[in-house]
């Protein structure tokens, strides 16, 4: 579950105790909002609170109050706005910036990073049936938690669809601007094929789009028109060193009865299983394929393919096949930037590993009203706690005035106990630092 930003701004604020919601009863000026209900407070009390138009004309654009009249509702803020706040316009007063609370639920992030964090996945490290130290990958900050094997799946089955499957023959597949080979098993590379004793070597100048297609004609047990309608998968293992923002490296799935069903782009990282899963529009088909595709790139590009699937179905009969590796020593060495297992992986396998990461932040400017962040009203409590702890250390507050915050604080202890069964990372008491 996420929450949008003025989602979490309205919580904190209630949170601390900082928090108006008004609506103009007159129309004002470019330095002036008028709201007879504010005759509750005093002449000048509500001077350096920040007012926050929530809809209509300067939406969100803050403004600082310099003058307050009790008696007729007025706020004289500066600087003028240039648009005229009209009447019944929705509008927030804060005593703390608005703005400085959003800085303050973003840096809260990495101070509640233990209880607060969203759960990543990396699958880019590969066995090469030698090595026990891999680099640790960008994506997994804290970690990781848990690592996993991939257990290898056959792609010579009834359920796919292709012809040669295992990319270690060239016939059913067309190229454009490819120079398709077969890259035979060497052993002086324990990475390359994947799996088997050869694969598909994909070469192209970078000077056009380079293709690897087949095509309905070269499948087995479906046509174009028995496809529409379906739930379609095509996945295929491609190793690809490069530099992904020069390079778009991904599969696809084309049809005339829809448009085209695209993967994620391949990040350059070596073996990545590359996954396009999408519906066939419900159309008379007459066309049906699946690409591998290089954009276009001056220095060249060089692919390796080996073993894919095409079938009816989602993803996870390819995707999750992974084993836990239950009572696997894993060590983490930030020094060296490398994990270190007590086992050899087998080659061609991918690693799984699980790690954590802050939840996402919120950025900057009107965008951040509607940015997500990964907590729910429970656990925004624990985000709350630590962005109030910040705000009036960066306020400069009075212990005496701290002290009214600490029965918050003492409440969001108790939440955040409630709610860490469901949002903590699993346990993994194998996993060590390199220093343990």
């Amino acid at each position: 579950m996420t929450m949008r930003g003025i989602e979490l701004l309205h919580g904190f604020s209630k949170f601390i105790g900082d928090y108006w919601v008004g609506e103009t009863t007159l129309q004002g000026t470019t330095t002036t909002m008028v709201d007879n209900k504010l005759g509750r407070f005093g002449d000048d009390s509500l001077i350096d609170f920040y007012v926050r138009p929530i809809n209509g004309p300067n939406q969100y654009d803050v403004r600082r109050v310099d003058n307050f009249v009790s008696s007729t509702g007025t706020l004289t803020y500066a600087p003028a706005y240039t648009i005229i706040p009209t009447i019944y316009q929705q509008y927030e007063l804060h005593r703390y910036d608005p703005n400085i609370k959003y800085q303050c639920l973003d840096e809260a992030r990495y101070r509640a990073v233990e209880d607060l964090f969203q759960i990543v996945y990396d699958d880019t490290l590969t066995g090469d049936g030698h090595s026990t130290s891999f680099d640790i990958p960008p994506s997994i900050r804290h970690g990781p938690v848990r690592v996993y094997e991939e257990i290898s799946t056959a792609s010579e089955t009834t359920w796919n669809l292709l012809s040669t499957p295992r990319l270690n023959g060239l016939t059913g597949w067309t190229a454009t601007n490819f120079t398709p080979t077969l890259e035979a098993d060497r052993t002086t590379d324990a990475t390359v094929p994947k799996y088997g004793d050869s694969c598909t070597r994909l070469y192209t100048t970078g000077s056009s789009v380079a293709t690897y297609t087949q095509d309905v004609s070269s499948m087995t047990g479906v046509t174009a028109s028995s496809a529409a309608g379906r739930k379609m998968t095509f996945g295929v293992w491609v190793y690809y060193r490069g530099f992904p923002n020069a390079q778009s490296v991904y599969t696809s799935i084309k049809s005339n009865a829809s448009t085209d069903i695209i993967s994620n782009m391949h990040a350059g990282n070596g073996w990545e299983l590359l996954i396009a899963e999408g519906d066939i529009e419900g159309k008379n088909s007459t066309s049906l394929s699946v690409t591998i595709t290089a954009e276009t790139d001056s220095q060249g590009t060089v692919l390796f393919a080996e073993h894919a699937w095409f079938y009816f179905g989602a993803s996870g009969r390819i995707r999750d096949n992974y084993n836990l590796l239950l009572g696997r020593e894993v060590r983490r060495d930030d020094t060296t930037q490398k994990i270190y297992l007590n086992y050899v992986p087998n080659r061609g396998n991918q690693l799984r590993l699980e790690g954590r990461d802050y939840i996402s932040g919120l950025g900057t400017g009107t965008p951040q009203n509607t940015n997500t962040t990964q907590v729910d009203g429970a656990s925004a409590q624990i985000l709350y706690g630590a962005a109030a702890q910040i705000l009036f250390e960066r306020e400069g507050m009075s212990a005496e005035s701290m002290q009214q915050l600490t029965s918050r604080i003492a409440l969001t202890d108790r939440r955040k106990s409630e709610v860490k069964d469901r949002i903590v990372m699993p346990s993994a008491p194998s996993v060590k630092s390199a220093y343990d």
